[in-house]
């Protein structure tokens, strides 16, 4: 009986690219309506009220920071939206429940959690200390 050798290569996981987001137009990824936006006048649109989550970027200083590769994900950290903002904020439409958000900008992470509210929109602030 012969045996052939067999070659293993490791091929670095990379993960899929993100969609990148027009601004200011609702589009849906998976089951999330999400919009980036947050920059010009697009962004006093009133039908980004009716998103009850708002996820914006920062920097230490608390001025908005454009360009975010964005995750979210539910309770049980599956992923339900990956996408790429250049505007300052991402506006989701999510059912009731419990989320995280990563965002980065560059090589620098940050994260928060939050449950969807009931009425009105939950504003959450990514805050990217090293950016400019």
């Amino acid at each position: 009986m012969r045996f052939w050798p067999v070659l293993a290569f490791a091929v670095p996981a990379v993960p899929a690219a993100a969609a990148p987001l027009p601004m200011d137009v609702p589009v849906t990824l998976g089951s999330v309506e999400t919009v980036c936006t947050g920059i010009g006048e697009g962004k006093n649109d009133p039908r980004w009220k009716a998103y009850p989550i708002r996820v914006e970027f920062a920097d230490a200083a608390a001025h908005y920071i454009a360009g975010a590769h964005v995750a979210l994900a539910g309770a049980d950290g599956t992923t339900m939206a990956e996408l790429d903002c250049s505007g300052s904020w991402v506006l989701f439409k999510t059912p009731r429940g419990l989320y995280s958000v990563t965002g980065r900008i560059g090589t620098e992470t940050a994260s928060g959690k939050f449950q969807t509210p009931m009425t009105g929109q939950m504003r959450l602030v990514l805050r990217f200390p090293s950016a400019q």
